[in-house]
């Protein structure tokens, strides 16, 4: 989804729009550790983009984490740290549009410290829009969990947990938000960006 219509208009059309979603070892971005990653969405010229792994996290995975995302310490073993996917992850996200739900103090965060973790800067997208905070600028009424935003906009989501299948709903939230308010979202991307968006 690199373009969305409304009214006569095209939002977003001609950027990188990805949805970005991991699975961790926890909540804490400082202490916890990636364990899945997915990067979705459609390149500038509407070319479909699809970046997901397991990795190994390095710590043991706690089982209660596990039994959110159904990724074990037998998943990982043989996998490699997201270090390996730092250049791949970098070219797709420096300069696109980045959309994920509470991405800004979860998923963010995580990779920022991944980075520096590793040594090494991180990637610098044009914009984060995080659909929690949009629906909750809005003023969709809770709750805004992104299953339950899924469900009250008419989105499947039979995996939930998995990372690109959330990427992928929240990419699709995104959108059914803007068609269901149009007056919010008329104006050029650029405006649309700084009203909703984050800058890092």
């Amino acid at each position: 989804m690199s373009i969305v219509q409304m009214r006569g208009s095209t939002l977003l059309e001609g950027m990188r729009v990805l949805g970005l979603d991991l699975e961790t070892t926890g909540f804490m971005p400082r202490s916890d550790r990636i364990v899945e990653f997915a990067i979705v969405g459609s390149d500038s010229d509407g070319s479909r983009v699809y970046l997901q792994s397991v990795v190994n996290p390095g710590v043991k995975i706690p089982p209660e984490s596990s039994r959110v995302h159904g990724i074990y310490d037998s998943d990982v073993m043989d996998k490699s740290d997201i270090g390996r996917y730092f250049d791949e992850i970098l070219d797709l996200i420096d300069g696109a549009v980045l959309v994920g739900h509470n991405i800004i103090d979860f998923d963010w965060r995580f990779i920022e410290i991944e980075f520096a973790r590793f040594g090494r800067e991180a990637p610098r997208p044009l914009a984060i829009l995080d659909t929690m905070l949009i629906a909750r600028k809005l003023k969709i009424p809770r709750p805004h969990k992104l299953g339950s935003l899924c469900g009250r906009f008419g989105i499947g989501l039979e995996r939930a947990h998995s990372a690109d299948a959330d990427a992928g709903a929240t990419l699709l939230l995104l959108w059914k938000i803007m068609g269901s308010f149009p007056e919010e979202f008329q104006g050029p991307s650029e405006k649309i960006l700084e009203l909703f968006g984050h800058r890092p």
